[in-house]
């Protein structure tokens, strides 16, 4: 995972040419994510695994393009296979700021969750072809 630390409340120069392993404070699975999910949205919200094939077949079915499937698959791969398993305080103390926990964040964003057009949001922003400029941030 690449983030770049936008805010930092101190110098960026501990932070130069450091990699950070993002995780959180507290780590949940899918099902404990659904949770949340209803809790800040006030309605059912369920998690079903389901195989990668048909995970990309619904996404289709649903809309996306081909981009958002060709980055989401191996992300729902890499979770399965739990690259994404544990937990850290790297965003308190490199950003100096308390996570947000996926609660805070689904209420935040609340309309992208009511809204069952958001596909449209996904498609439009992730599907277009990009170029193949890279690009770097420096801290």
């Amino acid at each position: 995972m690449i983030t770049v630390i936008t805010v930092i409340p101190v110098s960026p120069a501990p932070h130069a040419g450091r990699v950070y392993p993002l995780f959180g404070p507290k780590e949940l699975n899918h099902y404990e994510i659904a949770e949340e999910m209803t809790q800040a949205l006030g309605r059912p919200v369920t998690y079903r695994l389901v195989s990668l094939d048909e995970f990309t077949k619904e996404l289709q079915n649903r809309g996306f393009g081909e981009y958002t499937g060709q980055h989401l698959r191996p992300v729902a791969s890499d979770y399965v296979n739990g690259v994404f398993a544990g937990t850290n305080d790297v965003v308190k103390t490199a950003g100096g700021k308390e996570p947000q926990t996926v609660r805070e964040c689904v209420t935040r964003n609340r309309k992208y969750y009511e809204d069952r057009s958001t596909s449209d949001f996904w498609s439009s922003a992730a599907d277009r072809p990009r170029s193949t400029r890279v690009l770097r941030a420096q801290v």
